[in-house]
């Protein structure tokens, strides 16, 4: 999404610059698709169960669909984003505020690993970008150790984000699971195709 973002574990990231009277939960039973992009979220997919399905806008544009992951008695929670581009915003930029926003919304945060993952369906390697925090909130109604992940990537066309966030008890691992969900959709080929490399930005001479 443009807007700001404030982490919150066990529901992805939260929108607080979103007008409420554009947003709202739709009830929707089985696959939902997101109309301008074609975009399929499943009711189901593996192991991961969809929780929800919210839009940010009137347009339906800016959405995010949230998924309850269950393994080993464990569980983790996972929130895919979907939303128009900002022309004027790098990729590289775009991230640093995600993580930005993660390490300023808690106290104890560490960021343990940041680098690049595939495109949303793991065919193309190291065009995403992905950080891996360790802090401490709330998981499934109880406040604890967490592992959480944000990830990122910018398709060619500049015109939508993918985005997503996942978080689960610390002395759980589902960082597989997390990439197996995300990379089970059938992304379409515009979503998926990535950019042109980023040119770093020129260093002023003396």
């Amino acid at each position: 999404m443009k807007q700001l973002w404030l982490a919150a574990a066990g529901a992805g990231l939260a929108c607080i610059a979103c007008p409420a009277s554009a947003q709202r939960d739709l009830q929707i039973e089985g696959p939902w698709t997101h109309g301008p992009t074609g975009l399929v979220f499943p009711d189901r997919l593996g192991t991961a169960m969809r929780t929800r399905i919210h839009e940010y806008d009137d347009a339906g544009n800016d959405v995010s669909a949230g998924y309850a992951v269950r393994q080993g008695g464990q569980i983790a929670f996972v929130t895919l984003y979907l939303y128009p581009a900002t022309p004027e915003r790098s990729c590289a930029a775009s991230f640093q505020e995600m993580e930005k926003s993660v390490v300023q919304s808690y106290g104890d945060v560490q960021i343990t690993q940041s680098g690049r993952w595939p495109s949303p369906s793991g065919r193309t390697a190291d065009v995403g970008y992905h950080a891996r925090f360790a802090l401490t909130g709330q998981l499934d109604g109880k406040e604890q150790p967490l592992t959480s992940e944000s990830y990122l990537f910018c398709p060619a066309g500049n015109a939508w984000l993918v985005a997503a966030r996942a978080s689960w008890a610390r002395d759980s691992d589902f960082s597989r699971a997390f990439a197996d969900l995300l990379h089970g959709l059938r992304w379409p080929e515009p979503l998926d195709a990535p950019a042109p490399a980023e040119t770093p930005a020129a260093t002023p001479a003396n």
